[in-house]
């Protein structure tokens, strides 16, 4: 982008930005125009925008009192009206009428995305008028029937002749009008990368937008002009300019046509205007961009101009600094000072930043010249409010400021008068305002190093003292300035000032306690009175602080220790002091963080911090919440910049002066985001810790802190973002193990690791901590079966989960430790197996060993998937459930063997003789007999109610291996249970539930209920009574002698018995009110249960998706979706299962191929469901299905249907599927309310056309209007049938072209009836909006009719053209709109 135009023969006149915008101030211009003009216009504004900063001038009126009409203005300060304006309008004129619009007419047709805003209201308004249009005109049936360039072209003439004579009698002797030229786009512009002198012009291609035209278009314009050679019109040519910078448009390949800002229409001169606007961006990288490139092109500017000098000197006044500076660094210097004082969103910033960085490079400008500069520009006078006052100070402070970093103070040029000027303003200035006392008190700190071993050292450290002292240091800002001094010069007498401190070194351990005091910022006269509070922490702390983190700390300060025990914890973190004091500290402990060592971490973590750290951290109501939890992220932060940390920040949050629990009652992550950050040797610690802390423990708080260790070391395993290494996980299971099914007899006494070592605990372990340590070893063992490798290997893939490094199942390698910790003399066994049990297991073991010789011979890449694998995880799994279930882990066992047994029985082969002799007896038996997989599949639904997190996770686990294997009675098992209702017996059954079988009732809707759980207040009388209640409550008064039947008793009862009976009675609603909450707890988890069956009809689609038995699962489940009430209880259930369907089924990319009859009647299942479809997402799951459904009879792709080339098995799938559809479209075409969803049709119609031309024939017939239910049906037909045309018509095929020939007459019959109904029948007939849209459609047919027809057929034969085109003669229909489209017809016809 960095060229600029130079002319041959002559020369550019210099670009006076002052200038011109002086003049559009008196003589404002208006754009009009597309997007092309809007960049001309902000280009203009990226020039002159300093001059004209109001984007919202006082007196806007541009939009002509609508609102919805968007102008986009710049106006000076002291002007209420525009000087320069843009108002999109993307054709000038409306397209419906060739009118000019005003403000609150509607803008009409529109050929693409834009606006088409009003305008010409606006031209008394401005002097000059820069209008334009035509990238947005293109080919269109708006312009004629053949959608023709030259039809376009005659509609832009006639349009552009309207605009001019408008122009011409509206526009005043003062006013000129510019017509600009259109330059075009470049296609495939990323090849170009510098100006083209000679360059490409456009081809006329598909995708070049018809930019071949523009150059028409503006010849258009030429030759209007030139009609009359108005002196008021021109033509504003960019266009010969822009079409030669293909390297310049903003967004190369997806943009070719727009350019870059300010593009290459502006001259590129010697000018950095429009950088001073990226200067005051709110952001910060945006200001530091246009500050470095700001500050890189002056210097080069200045490094010219200096050398055209002769003499070098020092520019010490204004004169100096025009005359030895360039132009645009003089400019640039006045500029960033006046700029200073403004509050416009960065601006002092991006300013000062820039002052900053030029004052430091251009080493001629004396500080004299920009201090007086400076005052001038931020003098304050009485007259100014308390903004503008404002304003001023921070502009002088960030000049000031400015000054001393760029580093002036120690030039030569620069006088001791300078810098007490400087002090004697920082100190007015930090009198005038408090809030700007502490930032002047640290720019005169900074500007110490200048001073130091300099002359004018002693009489501005005097000047200092004199100003900013007034006896002894009383207030925080003399600390820090009395800090800096000490720190940066030497041989300074600081004694008046520390006349009261007991040692002249501030951080002597004596002078803490005075130090802490005024640190609290509370003024010493006046201990009790707080100073005003300020969020931010004082910039005294960061000198004091330093000195303790510095390489060689002084011998004579306290330590680190005591400094922070005094000035933070006892001050900031005491227990009495105020939110504000404990902000403070929480940043102050931030601010430490990163530095400390681990061996320090415990001197910040002290009792009172961490008392008000956690009190604050766990509840948002309290005040400093947001606080604490900026402090706890910030300790995240720090363990994860050094690993070193973060198990020294674990113990001090879990130890001490913390809680073991310090997640839980901060309801934080804390330190679980902590072991995240923690690398393998901080686990090891942790882990160790975890164990020591298990081992020894005192016996009040015993099983509370063993359950917290559990639950700690179940986390590090089950936390997935924690980095594991082996060693320690096999540690850790070791652990649990030893602690959960044995008891130490003798401790290891050479091991002193608590993890890995055998020690006794103290106290004993408690039958709950051996359970809660059983039930954390189950959890962790879910956590290994779906653990990734820990070695990095280069295929990732779900099937490596749950291998060791050596390719040894997790499970196996935890069963070898419980096997060797079995024979080991230290250890004594927990567990006394029955005589059964140990049977089934040594079984179970023996067929481990077999499954595990033969997955050694197996190829590796099909282990994972294998039977020999599945079986192998389920009966180690079993085995070592049985450890805490025995009976459940020998029943299960037993059941298995026979699984693999029958799995793996050797196939025998039996005479055909012995075979034809088989009684029927012995047939039914074999029958009965359920296939091994069945029984597998049966024991893992099983699983998925158990208690055990290990028996569910092996469900799915083990499901998704045998899944391949799965036969269609297994499938119709699991569609069974999902068809059950919530509240049958079986499902009781399942779920160990024995209520009487009274729940059993058959009223679906009544039992699933969940949404009036609770008990009605009163019943209706004539509501059915329950009887059991009746009863009960009878009993209950016959108990205290009263008949309930004896209405007419005058018995009374008693205190004592009344209070007997309410006793009773409360018991039987309290019974009532239990089997109530019972049967909801019920319901609740058989939907839970069908969830997770639900779970394994997923898997099995998902790992055989061109198995044909998954079209199988379609009809059950969109029986279950129809039979389910739509309740709280079963709606996650239900969703499931759509989105099943909906997103996983219907969009997979792999699917079976079949055309067997069966899936014809799954895709009437699922069209008989949408014809019932309640919802928006189950019709869109019904089309997902169908779409489907189509992809496996007949292919993703759609194809032409021919005769000879498509096989006749194809074809008759393809009629049947067709027949289907046909149904449906009949259906809704005789239907005037129907449920059915349109997009079923509309999106097979897009998809494969050529495939579905035979449903053409049946929207023939609704072309006719006397077929359809109403007229919007008509519509749909005209919608649809012209799809399949419109994408097979007039393309490659000629047999669509003949077909179409073949089917015109059909089409026109029904065209005939519908308009003959339509001139005769108001009522049943169409309206103007429908024959208008129709008329449109027939348009189409006719044109494509015309295109492939032969050239011997008559259309007028075949059209009744007198009839069609006499509908513009009806009254109802005599409208423009029409007669244009009679009028596109007649020229088809002629």
């Amino acid at each position: 982008m960095d060229y600029q135009w130079k002319p041959k023969h002559c020369k550019v006149l210099d670009f006076d930005p002052k200038e011109l915008a002086d003049h559009f101030r008196e003589h404002p211009i208006l754009f009009v125009g597309d997007s092309i003009t809007q960049l001309q216009f902000e280009s203009l504004g990226c020039l002159l925008g300093q001059y004209f900063p109001n984007r919202h001038p006082a007196k806007s009126t541009l939009n002509g009192g609508n609102f919805k009409i968007k102008v986009n203005e710049l106006a000076a300060v002291d002007k209420d009206t525009s000087s320069l304006a843009y108002i999109r309008s993307d054709y000038l004129l409306r397209l419906d009428d060739y009118k000019l619009i005003s403000p609150f007419e509607e803008q009409g047709t529109q050929l693409g995305n834009g606006e088409n805003y009003p305008w010409v209201h606006a031209l008394d308004k401005f002097d000059y008028i820069v209008i334009n249009t035509g990238p947005h005109w293109h080919p269109n049936l708006h312009w004629g029937p053949n959608e023709s360039e030259e039809e376009l072209l005659s509609a832009f003439k006639k349009s552009m002749a309207t605009i001019l004579d408008y122009l011409q009698s509206h526009i005043q002797p003062h006013q000129k009008v510019w017509i600009r030229t259109t330059p075009y786009g470049h296609a495939t512009c990323s090849k170009f990368k510098t100006p083209q002198s000679n360059p490409l012009e456009p081809t006329g291609k598909t995708g070049e937008y018809e930019w071949h035209l523009f150059k028409e278009f503006d010849d258009i314009w030429r030759e209007l002009l030139s009609q009359d050679e108005d002196p008021q019109f021109d033509i504003f040519d960019i266009a010969s300019l822009s079409n030669q910078r293909a390297d310049a448009h903003s967004k190369p390949d997806a943009d070719c046509l727009h350019t870059c800002i300010p593009g290459p229409k502006k001259k590129m001169a010697t000018t950095t205007l429009q950088l001073y606007w990226d200067l005051a961006s709110f952001e910060p990288s945006v200001r530091q961009t246009a500050a470095h490139s700001l500050i890189k092109t002056l210097a080069e500017f200045q490094k010219n101009h200096e050398d055209t000098l002769e003499t070098k000197d020092m520019a010490d006044t204004e004169e100096k600094l025009d005359l030895l500076c360039a132009s645009d660094v003089s400019y640039a210097v006045r500029r960033l000072l006046r700029g200073l004082p403004s509050s416009r969103q960065g601006a002092r910033q991006g300013f000062s930043l820039a002052l900053t960085e030029l004052l430091a490079i251009v080493d001629i400008i004396c500080t004299k010249l920009v201090l007086d500069l400076l005052f001038q520009y931020t003098e304050r006078t009485g007259s100014m409010n308390g903004d503008e006052t404002r304003d001023m100070l921070f502009g002088r402070l960030f000049g000031l400021m400015s000054i001393v970093a760029s580093g002036m103070i120690a030039r030569d040029s620069t006088t001791t008068e300078d810098i007490i000027r400087i002090v004697e303003s920082l100190h007015e200035m930090a009198l005038a305002k408090s809030y700007l006392a502490e930032v002047c008190h640290h720019v005169v700190i900074n500007l110490l190093p200048y001073l130091k071993g300099t002359e004018h050292q002693s009489a501005v450290i005097e000047k200092v003292k004199e100003l900013f002292f007034n006896g002894p240091i009383t207030n925080v800002d003399q600390l820090n300035l009395v800090v800096g001094i000490q720190q940066q010069l030497e041989n300074v007498d600081l004694s008046d000032q520390l006349s009261n401190w007991k040692s002249q070194t501030i951080l002597d351990t004596s002078n803490l306690a005075h130090l802490a005091n005024i640190l609290k910022e509370i003024p010493t006269e006046t201990q009790e009175a707080l100073a005003d509070w300020k969020p931010q922490l004082h910039s005294v702390w960061d000198p004091l602080l330093a000195v303790y983190f510095q390489e060689e700390q002084p011998k004579e300060i306290a330590s680190f220790q005591e400094f922070w025990t005094v000035a933070v914890d006892n001050t900031m973190f005491d227990k009495n002091a105020s939110h504000g004091r404990k902000f403070w500290g929480f940043q102050l402990v931030e601010k430490v963080l990163r530095r400390l060592s681990p061996d320090q971490m415990p001197l910040i973590f002290t009792a009172n911090f961490m008392r008000s750290f956690i009190n604050n951290l766990s509840s948002e109501d309290r005040f400093l919440n947001r606080a604490a939890r900026h402090t706890a992220q910030m300790i995240q932060n720090v363990a994860e910049e050094n690993k070193q940390v973060g198990f020294a920040l674990i113990t001090q949050l879990l130890g001490k002066n913390g809680h073991q629990n310090f997640d839980r009652i901060t309801r934080t992550k804390t330190v679980e985001n902590l072991l995240t950050t923690m690398d393998t040797e901080g686990i090891k610690s942790y882990l160790e810790y975890l164990a020591h802390t298990f081992i020894t423990l005192d016996e009040k708080h015993a099983d509370s802190s063993r359950d917290w260790a559990l639950n700690q070391m179940a986390l590090l395993v089950t936390n997935t973002k924690i980095p594991k290494e082996e060693t320690w996980v096999t540690d850790l299971v070791q652990f649990l193990i030893i602690h959960s099914f044995f008891e130490i007899k003798s401790d290891d006494k050479k091991s002193k690791s608590y993890l890995t070592g055998l020690h006794t605990p103290t106290p004993a372990l408690s039958p709950s901590t051996i359970k809660l340590c059983q039930e954390r070893f189950q959890t962790v063992l879910v956590a290994l079966s779906k653990l990734p490798p820990l070695q990095q290997t280069s295929l990732k893939t779900k099937k490596l989960n749950g291998i060791t490094n050596n390719g040894e199942l997790w499970a196996y390698k935890v069963f070898s430790i419980y096997q060797s910790l079995l024979k080991n003399k230290k250890l004594k066994s927990l567990i006394t197996p029955a005589p059964k049990t140990v049977k089934a297991t040594e079984k179970a073991v023996q067929i481990v060993s077999e499954l595990r010789a033969k997955i050694e011979k197996m190829d590796k890449a099909q282990v994972h998937d294998s039977v020999e694998r599945g079986f192998e995880i389920l009966f180690l799994n079993i085995i070592i459930h049985t450890l805490m279930n025995e009976s459940e882990g020998v029943s299960v066992l037993t059941e298995l063997t026979d699984c693999y047994q029958n799995t793996f029985a050797p196939v025998t082969k039996k005479s055909t003789k012995k075979a034809a002799k088989k009684s029927e007896q012995e047939e039914e038996e074999e029958e009965e007999q359920l296939d091994p997989i069945d029984v597998i599949v049966d024991i893992l639904v099983s699983f998925l109610t158990n208690e055990s997190p290990v028996l569910k996770n092996l469900a799915e686990q083990v499901f998704e291996i045998f899944s391949h294997k799965l036969t269609k009675q297994s499938l119709e098992m699991l569609l069974t249970i999902l068809a059950s209702g919530e509240d049958n017996k079986q499902d009781g059954e399942l779920f160990g539930d024995d209520d009487d079988e009274e729940d059993s009732e058959d009223d679906d809707v009544e039992m699933i209920d969940m949404d009036n759980i609770e008990e009605a207040s009163e019943d209706d009388e004539d509501e059915d009574v329950d009887e059991e209640l009746r009863q009960k409550i009878e009993e209950a008064m016959k108990a205290q002698g009263i008949h309930a039947v004896d209405d007419a008793s005058d018995e009374e009862l008693d205190d004592e018995a009344m209070a007997a009976f309410d006793e009773k009675l409360a018991e039987v609603f309290k019974q009532k009110k239990i089997l109530k909450e019972d049967k909801t707890t019920m319901q609740q988890n058989v939907v839970h249960f069908k969830n997770n069956v639900m779970g394994l009809i997923v898997i099995y689609a998902r790992k055989n998706p061109t198995n044909p038995l998954v079209l199988s699962l379609i009809v059950p489940l969109l029986n279950i979706i129809r039979a389910t009430p739509s309740k709280s209880v079963t709606n996650q259930f239900v969703e499931k299962v759509i989105a099943f369907l909906k997103n996983r089924l219907a969009k997979s990319t792999e699917y079976p191929k079949e055309q067997s009859e069966f899936v014809f009647e799954i895709v009437q299942a699922v069209h008989d469901f949408a014809k019932s479809s309640t919802s928006k997402e189950l019709s869109e799951m019904c089309n997902q299905l169908s779409l489907y459904l189509r992809k496996c009879i007949l292919g993703g792709s759609d194809f032409e249907v021919t005769e000879k080339k498509t096989p006749k098995k194809t074809k008759k799938a393809l009629e049947k599927f067709n027949a289907i559809y046909s149904g449906s479209i009949k259906l809704y075409m005789t239907k005037k309310s129907t449920p059915f969803p349109t997009s079923i049709i509309q999106q097979l119609l897009q998809r494969y056309p050529m495939s579905s031309w035979d449903l053409l024939q049946t929207l023939v017939t609704y072309l006719n209007r006397a077929e359809c239910a109403n007229i919007y049906r008509l519509s749909m037909a005209c919608k649809w049938a012209a799809v399949i045309i419109q994408r097979t018509v007039g393309k490659k095929s000629e047999i669509y072209n003949q077909k179409f020939v073949q089917l015109v007459p059909q089409i026109a019959a029904s065209v005939k009836s519908t308009i003959e109904l339509s001139l005769k029948d108001g009522e049943q007939g169409l309206d103007y909006e429908g024959m208008k849209n129709y008329l449109r459609f027939i348009t189409l047919l006719v044109r494509l009719h015309k295109k492939v027809a032969p050239e011997t057929v008559d259309l007028k034969k075949v059209w009744d053209t007198e009839l069609i085109l006499s509908v513009v003669n009806n009254e109802k229909f005599a409208k423009p709109a029409i007669a244009s489209s009679c009028k596109s017809l007649q020229q088809l016809w002629a």
